[in-house]
């Protein structure tokens, strides 16, 4: 019985909420292979429905008040809330604070921040794969001290060779919606990576997804950008706190939003 429900799930999905979704902003960087994408994010962070006829952008408008887009969309808030906190720590020492954000998308939630701070104590370097997500975070950084660059995490010899090659140690290491979308062993590589190319008492942050009530949705119709059919891998806290500890990190500190749905992930290297 199960099953069946399932499979008229599925049919559901694909056949009548999938052209409605296909008019609409969201919808169509959902099922269109943008659905990891930064831009895609940024609609949701900018909260500014588009579609096409009015009747798309009302879907769109559906669509960013979901739920779990609100959530994501509070997320920029909170990321903006943890990374001035260590900014205001590190000014108190006369330190400036460099940022690497990795699969960053335009990392509007930075930009936002260099705006209600000042430009001299922050320097941010923000990596993602997607040219289109780059060259918009070029623009919307402006003159702020944020530098934008191309990069395939899974082939920079993870951050060793980057590192090397732009002789800069960050304070503060970061991703967001990027764990959620890689296997175990992935993730407990590059938080190993993490903590060697972090500077000592620095800060990794990272964001992942303990539940989504639209994971089965997202699977049946959405596309990442390599093509793939949009899976998450949902995990609990405590499977990050372990892997965090194990490797090397200390101070951690995993909370949960009110949906039970985001984790925000803090660990220092001591």
């Amino acid at each position: 019985m199960d099953g069946f429900i399932k499979t008229i799930q599925q049919l559901f999905n694909k056949r009548i909420l999938r052209p409605i979704f296909s008019i609409s902003k969201l919808g169509r960087n959902i099922i269109g292979g943008s659905a990891d994408s930064g831009l895609n994010i940024d609609h949701i962070y900018r909260k500014h429905p588009k579609g096409i006829t009015p009747v798309g952008k009302f879907v769109d408008s559906v669509l960013l008040n979901l739920p779990t887009v609100k959530a994501t969309r509070r997320k920029k808030d909170i990321i903006i809330k943890i990374i001035l906190n260590e900014i205001e720590n590190n000014i108190f020492f006369g330190k400036k604070t460099r940022i690497l954000d990795l699969a960053s998308g335009p990392a509007r939630y930075l930009v936002d921040l260099v705006d209600e701070h000042s430009k001299n104590h922050v320097e941010a370097l923000c990596l993602d794969i997607d040219k289109r997500s780059v060259n918009f975070g070029k623009i919307l950084a402006g003159n702020k001290p944020i530098r934008y660059a191309r990069a395939n995490l899974f082939s920079l010899g993870h951050l060793k060779n980057f590192s090397k090659k732009v002789n800069w140690i960050p304070d503060i290491i970061m991703t967001t919606g990027f764990f959620e979308m890689q296997s175990d062993e992935v993730v407990k590589s590059f938080l190993a990576e993490i903590y060697k190319h972090l500077s000592c008492g620095g800060l990794v942050l990272f964001t992942a997804q303990a539940s989504n009530s639209n994971a089965d949705l997202m699977k049946d119709i959405g596309l990442t950008m390599n093509g793939k059919k949009w899976t998450m891998f949902l995990r609990s806290p405590r499977q990050y706190r372990q892997w965090l500890l194990e490797a090397g990190f200390r101070d951690v500190i995993i909370s949960l939003d009110n949906m039970g749905m985001y984790e925000y992930c803090t660990g220092r290297k001591i």
